[in-house]
């Protein structure tokens, strides 16, 4: 009888071990070696599947076909092709000294247009509080994907509803797909502040009250106007801006000698009036945000003026916008008729009001 040599051996065990390559179950062996671990290569096809699927071996990429089972599904390519990239920290801002909300731009990880993304976000850097950004921007306890696009790209939104003087953190991840969810990626912090409001007021000579404006004498038939002007400062982060309020004591410039008699508040243009009296703003301004304006009666021109009664009525405001060092300025007019009794102490109170829209 002729002996194989070990070379030969080895050749014929080898072909062994090709012949059940596409077989599942059976494992390959021999008397003479041991092969330890084997997988299924790529190319395969995934026909099987049933109520609770059970792979024996390991599968690696395969052409077509995905094994399946009630709960779970193993699409085919290698994982690593089909997972999204990771997004990297986005950026997280509190641009306007907001006290309920913080803006937020994701980024896309560079990963293809139909890739979704879910935004957590945390006030104890995800230890025990885990919430999610909702298409409303707000936050609630489940995921929300959605594309690239629908979080506005690289403009990127305000979260709101937040919590005041609160620091917030926010992850990313993607998603392709159906199943193929990525990591979340770096963290990113931002904090809300408290809401503020600061407001002062004085006048062109004064800057610390009492404050006194003399409209000076009274001409009839002429139109007067104070020298001294009125400039209200406001500060406030309120989502809703801030709001200048006036109103007077008396309805109007009141005499006690002169038997109490009133020269009227009006919302008017005093040349064609025989008598009148009310402020005119004349002007606006801030460091940032609003933009301030004057709303009427009180934008008017010339000898245009608003009323000033025992009603609190809106002189100015920040256009629903939060805003630092917005000013508004106004002046006093007058006018009297000849029969308007003479006395040298007509007057009246004005009380000035500031106001934020939380």
């Amino acid at each position: 009888m002729k002996t194989l040599s070990n070379a030969s051996i080895f050749t014929l065990v080898l072909l062994l071990f090709l012949i059940p390559y596409s077989c599942v179950l059976a494992v390959p062996t021999s008397t003479n070696f041991q092969l330890l671990d084997y997988g299924l290569g790529a190319g395969g096809v995934a026909t099987s599947s049933s109520e609770s699927f059970l792979l024996q071996g390991i599968a690696g990429e395969m052409e077509t076909g995905s094994p399946s089972s009630t709960n779970f599904i193993a699409l085919p390519g290698l994982t690593y092709t089909l997972e999204p990239n990771t997004p990297a920290a986005p950026s997280f801002t509190n641009p306007s000294n907001y006290y309920n909300q913080l803006k937020i731009i994701i980024d896309n990880g560079s990963n293809s247009s139909d890739t979704t993304f879910a935004i957590a976000v945390s006030t104890d850097s995800f230890s025990s509080d885990m919430r999610f950004v909702q298409a409303d921007h707000t936050l609630g306890t489940n995921p929300v994907w959605q594309t690239y696009t629908a979080w506005n790209s690289g403009t990127g939104f305000n979260m709101i509803g937040l919590t005041p003087g609160t620091t917030y953190y926010a992850k990313v991840a993607a998603k392709r797909g159906t199943y193929q969810q990525g990591a979340f990626g770096g963290i990113a912090t931002a904090a809300t502040i408290n809401p503020t409001l600061s407001f002062n007021l004085q006048t062109s000579s004064q800057s610390v009250p009492p404050f006194s404006v003399a409209i000076g004498n009274l001409t009839a038939g002429n139109v007067t106007t104070s020298s001294d002007k009125v400039t209200s400062t406001i500060s406030t982060n309120a989502t809703g801006g801030g709001l200048i309020y006036v109103y007077g004591t008396n309805n109007g410039l009141k005499s006690s000698t002169a038997g109490n008699y009133v020269v009227g508040s009006v919302s008017n243009d005093l040349n064609s009036l025989l008598e009148g009296y009310g402020a005119r703003g004349t002007a606006v301004t801030e460091s940032l945000g609003g933009p301030m304006e004057l709303i009427s009666p009180y934008d008017g021109s010339g000898e245009n003026v608003g009323i000033l009664d025992t009603q609190q009525r809106l002189f100015a405001d920040s256009t629903g916008q939060p805003v630092t060092s917005g000013q508004a300025t106004f002046e006093l007019k007058a006018k009297a008729k000849d029969t308007t009794p003479s006395a040298n102490d007509y007057s009246d109170i004005l009380t000035v009001v500031a106001v934020g829209s939380f």
